[in-house]
């Protein structure tokens, strides 16, 4: 159903308007008595609802708000711990002789050199890799997986790897 449209005749619709208007105009005209607008307004007035009053314990939930974004910032921000005290990642794994061997830096030594809270974990990645580093690969053993330790910055970007087998 359309609200603009009308059920009327177009002749019944200008004669509904002309007694709309008409009826508009002395409404306008006609006032209530002071004394009975005056009792109206005071009526009015005595059955306005009462605003309500606050919960007694408005502010906590707000106050828990405030504390738990404080908390959570506290933890996110908090000091990190030194490297000392995290537990290592993998154990110290030898070679036949005893000694691992050198590592292969990835990155410049001075940078190695001056990073801190780094960290050596044991992994195994595929053979092929090895070539891409510059070193020699036979094709036939390319697929086979190769042992390593890889040594780790604080940021988590490889700085050196050293091959075990």
């Amino acid at each position: 159903m359309n609200p603009n449209e009308s059920i009327l005749e177009p002749g019944q619709n200008t004669l509904l308007d002309l007694k709309l208007d008409e009826l508009r105009r002395e409404l306008t005209d006609m006032h209530a008595p002071d004394a009975m607008e005056a009792t109206l307004r005071e009526r009015f007035r005595k059955t306005q609802p009462v605003a309500a009053a606050r919960p007694r314990l408005w502010w906590m939930p707000p106050l828990a708000l405030a504390a738990t974004i404080a908390i959570t910032s506290w933890m996110i921000r908090g000091p990190m711990p030194d490297s000392q005290s995290l537990v290592a990642l993998a154990p110290a794994t030898t070679t036949i002789e005893g000694d691992p061997g050198p590592f292969l830096a990835l990155q410049p030594l001075d940078r190695i050199a001056h990073a801190t809270g780094t960290r050596v974990v044991a992994t195994e990645f595929p053979r092929a890799l090895l070539a891409d580093w510059g070193l020699p690969v036979s094709p036939d053993r390319a697929g086979e997986p190769v042992r390593a330790e890889m040594l780790y910055s604080a940021d988590g970007e490889p700085l050196a790897v050293r091959l075990l087998n």
